[in-house]
């Protein structure tokens, strides 16, 4: 019973640590969507109006590829690496303080019982009954539920918002707007009058 319970602990930390970054990855998506389609009109327009010369097209384009690179390495890529275990991942003891926060009746708890853990390999009943006792305090809480991936729903308007006005281009037969420009933009080491 013991280690079922200990078992039963760690596993509702792993799955809170595989949650936590899948929301992370989420929010990484969409941050990744909304600057591609922001600044992708952005660039675009002001490349419409005012026709850049070859020199600040390549900083438009250099710089619209940097930023949506960066955006994906550090939102989508890491957060990617740390859910498949790779790198610097959320520990047990990091992750009981972020579930800590949220739920403060077992805010110390879950790490008392980790550092219990590291103590009881001497088979200590005393540590052991300890943490069979906090444990079971523990146990009616879910971790999971400190991070509800529904809530990325709010920042959806994020991403919807450039979208709209990609449709506004398109609806009012301006789409020459964003694909002329952006081609000349991408083209940016050929002269245009």
């Amino acid at each position: 019973m013991k280690n079922n319970n200990r078992d039963l602990l760690f596993k509702k930390l792993n799955n809170f640590i595989s949650k936590y970054y899948k929301n992370k990855i989420i929010q990484g998506i969409i941050l990744l969507f909304s600057t591609l389609f922001l600044f992708f009109i952005l660039f675009s327009t002001l490349e419409h109006f005012y026709r850049f010369q070859e020199d600040f097209r390549i900083i438009l384009f250099f710089s619209y590829l940097a930023l949506n690179l960066i955006i994906l390495i550090y939102y989508v890529v890491i957060p990617t690496l740390h859910l498949l275990g790779v790198g610097k991942v959320l520990n047990h003891k990091e992750s009981s303080k972020i579930i800590g926060e949220h739920f403060s009746e077992i805010e110390d708890k879950i790490t008392n019982v980790l550092e219990l853990n590291q103590m009881s390999e001497n088979n200590n009943d005393l540590i052991n009954a300890s943490i069979e006792q906090k444990i079971n305090q523990i146990k009616p809480f879910s971790f999971s539920s400190v991070i509800n991936l529904k809530d990325n729903k709010k920042h959806l308007k994020w991403m919807v918002i450039p979208v709209l006005i990609f449709l506004l281009f398109i609806i009012s037969g301006n789409q020459h707007v964003l694909t002329e420009s952006s081609s000349r933009i991408i083209n940016y080491n050929i002269f245009y009058e």
